[in-house]
């Protein structure tokens, strides 16, 4: 799956931004969009959120946890 290429530009984008304001003492908060997804285990949670982002990283720390 290719991803979102639109989202993946506008991230470091964003995040240069926000390191700009900060440089300059200007405290700037961007609203973005959230999502909750819920679910139990196997039951196809990451599967959706990759459907409508494309891969993205494993931020829950187990990945090649033993």
């Amino acid at each position: 799956m290719s991803g979102n290429i639109g989202m993946e530009q506008l991230i470091p984008i964003v995040n240069k931004l926000q390191d700009a304001f900060t440089q300059l003492g200007v405290h700037m908060q961007l609203d973005l969009p959230q999502i909750a997804v819920v679910g139990g285990q196997s039951a196809g949670k990451s599967s959706v959120l990759e459907n409508f982002v494309g891969n993205y990283p494993d931020v829950t720390g187990h990945e090649g946890y033993e």
